[in-house]
C-alpha cells in the first residue's frame, strides 16, 4: 500500500502564502478604482482584456496602461514588506 501525497508545502509556506494573498488583496484595496477593476478582473477573475475593455468600455489602451500601474503598485508593496524582513 502506497502512503498518500502532501497536499501542500510546509506550515510555514502554507502561512506565508496566505500573508501573501493577504498583502496582495490589501494592496488591490488601496489602488485608485479603475486600476481595481482591471486587475481583479484580469489577474484575479482571468478575464481576458477584451472581456474587459468591454464591461469597463475602456480603450485597450486604457486598460493596458490601468493593469501595468496596478500591477507595479501591487509588486512595490510586496518588495516593500519582503525587503523590510
Amino acid at each position: 500500500m502506497v502512503p498518500p501525497q502532501a497536499w501542500g508545502g510546509s506550515s510555514e509556506e502554507i502561512l506565508l502564502s496566505r500573508e501573501t494573498m493577504r498583502l496582495i488583496e490589501q494592496a488591490i484595496e488601496a489602488l485608485p478604482v479603475g486600476q481595481q477593476q482591471v486587475i481583479t478582473l484580469r489577474d484575479l477573475e482571468g478575464w481576458s482584456s477584451e472581456e474587459v475593455r468591454n464591461v469597463l468600455e475602456i480603450s485597450e489602451t486604457n486598460q493596458r496602461v490601468l493593469l501595468h500601474r496596478a500591477r507595479s503598485r501591487v509588486r512595490a508593496a510586496l518588495e516593500r514588506h519582503f525587503d523590510r524582513d
